[in-house]
């Protein structure tokens, strides 16, 4: 089967029942290969989109609906050479990003969501940017990265053809963290992290309007001794305005190892000024260390009882991502997932990529696109990442993932959680658990080698604990030889989507490469 063929997408096999113990519903699309370049994009109760490169210049769009019962395709055209890089969905409109590797034009492809039709835009910026962060709000395009290890930040009006380049300048070392578009109040927050001498770490976040004006600009600066390392700006109904992030000891931050989180701060921020920081230590958290084993759990703990009965606290080596905050019933959820670098011997003089920006930061993947620049070494390090000569760059190894509850008006830790990860390694840094808030309940999924592992829990306590289930499959007597690419998202309700490549082999059917979601209830 040709996969330049856009009508490969018309033959689906689908589950056409829930699968009562696995709570699946299932679609599979006939693929030649795992290397097929074919891109998903859930938007909640409007289904999902399905994206596939068809050519060098051309790409098919399929919607799905919520049942995985398909609604409309349109295919279209792009400039030949130029490969999907990221998507931003404000909720009615999704918008795709293409481009070529540190090149300086764009192409947006503008997907009408209910109709099921496009409009295309280029544009041009600037020349060898690595492209980090890309978020569209009223037709007002932000694309963010980095430039020779200075912050870029550009502004496009697509309607109006004008782009400009908005203030980036620091003094020190900077990244663009995040792009949130607040709907309250109809701006852009833009957070750096920003580095100055003497290992002094803060957090900027700077608002623009729908037109790419810049309204206000926040500094927080930590207390001596520590380091802000990532923050997200929250609206509170009162009209202030909460600050959530990292932080660790400053004397703790260096350029090779990465930033070592010590714990979570928040603080109020009104319009006359920004209110105390607060400060909780993860060895403050009553389940930061559950995901160890009891005996490692108990070592820790008398270490940090020592520690504390000396008037000092623990050091932790500690690295963490961070999500985008969950705003649910009265609460703000922050989720965030432990990591740590490592690295194998090997010879090979550059190893993944071809050189010290390669594919261990989201470059290029056979059937991925060449990615988003996920990686800068100011923000976590850049030990090892291409060849010194004994070792090499292998993955990232994920080891739990932190959930808190924060009371949004007291500005305070009311609970906290933990999820261990089983054994998963990427070698893109990015989230791999999702999480869903329903009833006061927080339920958190990841995808790893064939099965979907879950955690569910209601503030302090373990509603339900770690449990295993297989992505379903389609016919009785499959088995599954092969998963690629596995990934899994919070998609509506109680529902995930699960999604990746197969191969699978069946006595009475055969052998398949299939590329598959699933449906799954929680």
């Amino acid at each position: 089967m040709n996969i330049r063929n856009p009508l490969f997408v018309i033959t689906l096999l689908l589950l056409g029942s829930l699968n009562v113990f696995a709570q699946q519903k299932r679609l599979e699309i006939p693929i030649p290969s795992s290397t097929a370049n074919i891109f998903t994009i859930p938007v909640g109760q409007e289904g999902v989109m399905l994206l596939t490169q068809t050519g060098r210049n051309s790409y098919h769009i399929d919607r799905f609906d919520t049942n995985l019962d398909r609604s409309w395709s349109v295919d279209g055209t792009i400039t030949d050479g130029l490969e999907y890089v990221t998507y931003s969905y404000d909720g009615k409109n999704i918008y795709l990003l293409f481009s070529r590797n540190k090149s300086n034009v764009y192409e947006i492809i503008k997907v009408y969501v209910g109709p099921g039709f496009t409009e295309k835009f280029e544009i041009h910026s600037v020349d060898k940017m690595e492209i980090s962060q890309f978020k569209a709000f009223h037709d007002g395009i932000y694309i963010a990265g980095v430039v020779r290890e200075q912050p870029i930040l550009s502004y496009t009006n697509l309607q109006t053809r004008q782009n400009r380049l908005l203030n980036a300048s620091f003094k020190g070392k900077a990244e663009v963290q995040a792009i949130d578009v607040d709907s309250v109040t109809n701006r852009v927050n833009v957070t750096y992290a920003v580095q100055q001498k003497s290992r002094e770490y803060s957090i900027v976040v700077k608002s623009f309007d729908d037109e790419g004006k810049q309204l206000s600009e926040i500094v927080v600066t930590p207390d001596e001794d520590y380091a802000l390392l990532d923050g997200r700006l929250s609206p509170l109904p009162d009209g202030t305005q909460l600050m959530i992030g990292t932080y660790g000891y400053r004397n703790m931050q260096s350029q090779t190892k990465g930033r070592m989180v010590q714990g979570i701060y928040l603080c109020k921020v009104t319009d006359k000024e920004i209110l105390p920081l607060k400060y909780y230590s993860f060895t403050d958290f009553k389940n930061f260390f559950s995901y160890l084993s009891p005996r490692d759990q108990e070592r820790r703990e008398r270490q940090v009882q020592r520690k504390k009965e000396k008037g000092s606290d623990l050091k932790l080596n500690t690295q963490l991502l961070l999500h985008d905050l969950i705003q649910k019933d009265g609460q703000l959820i922050l989720v965030a997932e432990a990591f740590q670098a490592t690295f194998r011997n090997n010879n090979n003089a550059w190893g993944y990529g071809g050189g010290p920006w390669g594919s261990p930061m989201g470059g290029f993947y056979p059937g991925w696109g060449w990615g988003m620049y996920s990686l800068n070494p100011f923000y976590f390090g850049n030990r090892g990442l291409y060849n010194n000569g004994s070792q090499m760059f292998d993955g990232w190894q994920y080891t739990h993932a932190v959930v808190a509850g924060i009371d949004p008006e007291k500005a305070a830790l009311i609970w906290d959680n933990s999820f261990e990860i089983d054994k998963v390694k990427t070698m893109s840094l990015k989230e791999k658990v999702k999480a869903n808030v329903q009833n006061n309940q927080v339920t958190l999924v990841y995808s790893d080698r064939g099965s979907l592992r879950s955690k569910t829990i209601k503030n302090n306590m373990v509603v339900e604990d770690g449990t295993a289930q297989a992505i379903a499959t389609t016919n009785m007597g499959d088995r599954v030889r092969r998963n690629s690419t596995e990934n899994v998202d919070y998609w509506y309700g109680n529902y995930f989507l699960a999604w990746g490549f197969q191969r699978i082999t069946n006595d009475a059917e055969g052998r398949r490469n299939v590329f598959y979601l699933n449906k799954v209830a929680y």
